[in-house]
């Protein structure tokens, strides 16, 4: 499934660039423990669960499926995976099962979809 493929693109992403994944963490941190900053991390995760909405409308257009589940739910539930997914790597660096986990997480994802009828 084409999830899968992006999951994967995505990570690469992430082996190559650590710092930009971990500085990220760290402003998110800053800006909800800072009064009047709170919505910048608000935003900011906004836009993560708007990629990940994307990302589902155009995987099922081109499968020709639909989800099983409300779009914003899954694209909470991704955001969730990949988000402990990275924070769970930059501390040990074991790709091998963070790989393993996405393949997981694109296995699951076929289970809430069905071909259109």
């Amino acid at each position: 499934m084409r999830i899968s493929k992006s999951l994967g693109a995505f990570w690469d992403g992430v082996e190559l660039s650590p710092g930009e994944h971990q500085v990220t963490y760290e402003l998110t941190h800053y800006a909800l423990r800072q009064a009047g900053f709170e919505e910048l991390a608000r935003r900011q995760y906004q836009s993560y669960l708007e990629v990940h909405q994307a990302l589902l409308m155009e995987t099922a257009e081109a499968e020709g499926i639909r989800w099983t589940v409300p779009v914003p739910v899954l694209a909470r539930y991704l955001n969730a995976v990949l988000d402990g997914l990275i924070l769970c790597w930059l501390a040990d660096r074991n790709s091998e099962d963070s790989r393993g986990v996405l393949r997981l997480t694109g296995e699951h994802l076929v289970t809430l979809a069905e071909k259109k009828k």
